[in-house]
């Protein structure tokens, strides 16, 4: 059934909030009542940040409050008292409609089996250092609550939580960080390849750990790592490292268990290694995450597994009794009680889903072209938009594959000409009305103008829709025409390539091509539309074997500097040159770019960067990168990406109005979904999980409704 609370009359104030932030610890020992939790002023409580999201107290509270099915397993003798799971100061979460209630579940949505990052987005954003909700420059504490770091940034000393219990009550000591390190992730067998590589130094060691005391750890690295703490931030499987429950899995581990091998056997695995990946690491030779799969996994969430993912339509997280944050009052939180995922196949149907009032909170997987049936929608159905700030810095990017194995297409990809050709035949303004609404401005692939990484000439060059200039570029290159007027290749022939698009990920991609082809068309270029899915998109880029790949282009913000790939090759993620990006992480694949390309001189910047301390200065190396990427004209963009809609079911408090999206940001994480809660309670309870599925039927292609 739908959310109760979403048949009730739209609030007139903007949120609830009890008297004051001032709330002491001093409760009285009990639960928010509804009564109290629904109690409002005319002012909401004043979080700090700007987009109006929950926040980390500059105080800490006693627990003093507990959920009530937490209370009957204490009285029942089945859980321990809250002041014994619990720090005796915590860690105080404030949200701008003030303390809650407890009860209720959040109704999510996923875009297939494979999208378990949303689990991990609102069950488990917990790395040792994390963004605020702004995603502004200084970091927040996490479940470390203190750091240094040395002048060179060669040592970084963290101060862990004293008191943080695992899920089954034993205490997180800097022993479970040591065990993930030296067991774990330096175990070819459970890790193969190593670890990811910001938890080694730029030069690939291992950091040497110097345990100080239970809560103190000190990582010294070889060399500089200057992106180190702001990639702990980004918390890419949690960081990894403190996500290791050493007293539960050591029973799993062949160096601490003589007989793993056959309790491997005894239970049905191939070998010990598989065994301890199941249980608590991501699985060999599938990369599922143990955290969703096995509920006697202890963890350190709000949230933890109860109805396993990978396996059917429907993944379910219950309250974690040893939870170790609370509102300002001293509930411990989460309040909802539950997390209900439900997994479809495609966009389409997630925004017919929370068009028709089916989701607590969306801000993923909602691409321009769904605001209208969103905004259609909101009044009839009981929801609000959430006005999600892209991180994208380009709706479409044309990703030249300058290496390609074609010499003539080659050739031309790596003119400069070309491409400036190309883009002066863009008309930009048209695509940006009939696709994206009026949204956004031209722009060319650059990190967005809010970002202290702009790049003025290289967010504006070659932007001018201008047919004849277009042509005056072109003729520098391909000057030849047949009798049809086609450009003629360094061959003798029509030149033509094609465009790879992604139908399964991006709708608007693929209606805007049609106009791109029409453009460049009048300009003599033919351009064929590759339509495919993503894997297959993705497949062909990593083997290099495609003429141009289009997608968005993202790493607009903060992220600019973790993710050059859009600037640099870096990887096989960057569609220009994914296998120069490849042979840069590694010599012994992909392909070596010319010797005189400019390319080495941006990795010899980017290699600076990571062992350079000072903030200021890796700025300044970064836009040197940036000065690079605007001679070299790595790929085409179109225009700034607009902000999208999400949906935030009414009723829900505290959850954020506004939201930064990004891969690297995380979200909703960084806005504490644990102290979410409902006004209504006992109406926010999911749909059944038949009627859920029914919904595919009747929503499978649907049209979208035009603006």
């Amino acid at each position: 059934m739908r959310y109760a609370a979403k048949t009730t009359p739209a609030r007139a104030t903007a949120a609830l909030s009890i008297a004051a932030l001032a709330l002491t610890a001093c409760s009285g020992g009990s639960a928010p009542d509804s009564e109290t939790a629904q109690a409002s002023t005319a002012d909401a409580v004043d979080t700090g940040m700007t987009t109006g999201a929950p926040a980390l107290s500059e105080e800490r509270t006693a627990p003093a409050g507990q959920a009530p099915e937490l209370e009957e397993q204490v009285e029942a003798g089945e859980l321990p008292p809250l002041e014994e799971r619990m720090p005796a100061e915590a860690v105080t979460i404030i949200g701008k409609d003030g303390v809650g209630q407890y009860g209720g579940e959040l109704q999510l949505a996923m875009n297939g089996n494979d999208d378990d990052s949303t689990i991990r987005r609102y069950a488990a954003y917990e790395p040792l250092v994390r963004w605020d909700a702004d995603w502004s420059d200084e970091l927040t504490p996490g479940v470390a609550h203190d750091w240094e770091v040395s002048e060179d940034a060669t040592s970084f000393t963290f101060h862990l939580e004293e008191g943080i219990r695992w899920s089954d009550g034993e205490p997180f000591t800097t022993d479970d960080i040591v065990f993930a390190y030296e067991d774990v992730l330096s175990n070819e067998e459970l890790t193969p390849g190593g670890p990811t590589d910001y938890l080694t130094d730029p030069e690939g060691n291992f950091p040497e750990l110097n345990v100080i005391d239970d809560y103190t750890i000190e990582l010294q690295f070889e060399v500089p790592h200057g992106l180190f703490l702001m990639n702990l931030a980004r918390a890419e499987e949690d960081g990894k490292f403190h996500r290791f429950p050493r007293h539960y899995l050591e029973q799993y581990h062949i160096d601490y268990n003589p007989d793993a091998e056959q309790l491997a056997e005894e239970e049905g695995y191939e070998d010990w290694a598989d065994m301890f990946t199941s249980k608590g690491w991501v699985t060999l030779g599938t990369g599922f995450d143990s955290r969703w799969m096995n509920p006697d996994l202890p963890q350190l969430n709000p949230y933890i597994i109860e109805t396993p993912a990978y396996e059917g339509n429907r993944i379910t997280l219950t309250r974690n009794p040893y939870y170790w944050k609370v509102d300002e009052d001293g509930n411990q939180l989460p309040y909802t009680d539950r997390l209900v995922f439900d997994v479809f196949d495609s966009q389409e149907v997630i925004a017919f889903r929370a068009a028709g009032g089916n989701i607590s909170y969306q801000e993923r997987h909602f691409d321009h072209d769904f605001r209208p049936l969103l905004a259609e929608s909101q009044e009839e159905h009981g929801y609000t938009l959430v006005d999600v700030i892209s991180t994208d810095m380009n709706t479409i990017v044309f990703g030249f594959n300058h290496h390609h194995e074609d010499d003539n297409l080659r050739e031309v990809f790596n003119d400069v000409n070309f491409k400036a050709g190309l883009s002066h035949a863009l008309n930009r303004e048209e695509i940006i009305e009939l696709i994206y609404f009026g949204q956004g401005e031209p722009s060319q692939v650059s990190p967005r103008e809010e970002s202290a990484y702009h790049h003025e000439e290289l967010a504006n060059q070659y932007l001018d829709y201008d047919v004849d200039l277009a042509n005056e570029y072109l003729d520098e290159v391909l000057p030849e025409t047949d009798s049809e007027g086609n450009r003629l290749g360094p061959d003798g022939e029509p030149f033509t390539f094609s465009v790879d698009v992604a139908t399964d990920r991006s709708v608007e991609h693929v209606d805007a091509m049609q106009f791109v082809q029409q453009y460049w068309d009048e300009v003599g270029i033919t351009m064929e539309i590759n339509s495919m899915d993503r894997d297959l998109r993705n497949e062909r880029r990593d083997s290099g074997d495609f003429d141009v790949i289009v997608r968005d282009g993202s790493a607009g913000l903060q992220d600019a500097i973790l993710r050059p790939r859009w600037y640099m090759p870096e990887g096989t993620s960057s569609t220009f040159a994914p296998l120069w990006g490849e042979y840069w992480e590694d010599a012994e694949d992909g392909i070596e770019p010319p010797e005189d390309h400019p390319v080495w001189e941006q990795w010899e910047l980017y290699d600076e960067i990571l062992v350079e301390a000072d903030p200021e200065r890796q700025a300044e190396l970064f836009e040197e990168i940036l000065d690079i990427s605007a001679e070299t004209f790595w790929a085409i963009g179109v225009s700034t990406s607009p902000n999208r809609a999400g949906v935030k079911a009414e009723g829900l408090m505290n959850a954020p109005d506004t939201l930064y999206e990004a891969s690297a940001f995380q979200n909703p994480g960084p806005a504490y979904p644990a102290v979410w809660w409902w006004e209504d309670p006992e109406g926010a309870v999911a749909d059944d999980e038949d009627s859920t599925q029914q919904d595919i039927d009747q929503y499978e292609g649907e049209e979208l409704p035009e603006d």
